[in-house]
């Protein structure tokens, strides 16, 4: 005969559960105040503030477009989160410019500024969204600190989409940015691109 779970194991899980939903919903910012906040970390460069808020902006609409998509699904998401998110996933760039040697390293330096303020799921975001993710493998080769970083949450894996098929401030169709990766980094890496797309579409 299974053992049925106590009373008081119930209402632990059922707590936990609870307490995971809160926590995912507890960290918030405001857009303007997250445009502030990315401005800041450009310090007198206005120039590159300007130029990675226009892609943020991009990257911001076109991860809504997908998330209103999911949501006549009947799929719930934290949609305050993917609009600061969107806007604060590149904020690393403001210590490490695009076509740098330090390019690679954005993400993680955007993590680090982002935990500064107590924004650990931007964070954890900002260090995952680069393409489809970067393995604990990958990293070693890159010489990032070892570990993965791949987006997990529905809503990290919609905004790292996103930015997957913003170019510059322009939008373009999935078929440019597998192709674009393909070069870049090789047919493998790019079908990484398609397995994410996949997740996106399906919810998993």
């Amino acid at each position: 005969m299974q053992k049925q779970p106590s009373t008081k194991s119930k209402l632990k899980t059922k707590g936990a559960k609870r307490n995971a939903k809160e926590t995912k919903f507890a960290e918030q910012i405001s857009e303007d105040k997250a445009v502030e906040l990315l401005r800041t970390s450009f310090g007198r460069n206005d120039y590159g503030f300007r130029k990675v808020l226009e892609h943020s902006r991009a990257v911001q609409r076109t991860a809504l477009g997908i998330a209103k998509k999911l949501a006549r699904k009947g799929i719930f998401l934290d949609i305050p989160f993917i609009k600061s998110g969107s806007l604060l996933h590149d904020i690393g760039r403001s210590k490490c410019p695009p076509k740098t040697k330090s390019s690679i390293k954005h993400g993680i330096i955007g993590a680090k500024l982002l935990r500064q303020k107590g924004l650990f799921r931007h964070a954890d975001l900002a260090e995952r969204h680069i393409g489809a993710g970067i393995t604990k493998t990958e990293a070693k080769k890159l010489g990032l600190p070892a570990k993965d970083y791949l987006p997990l949450s529905i809503e990290e894996k919609i905004i790292a989409h996103a930015d997957n098929l913003v170019f510059g401030d322009k939008i373009k169709n999935f078929q440019m940015a597998y192709d674009c990766f393909e070069k870049e980094l090789g047919k493998r890496y790019a079908q990484r691109l398609v397995k994410l797309k996949t997740q996106v579409e399906n919810f998993s």
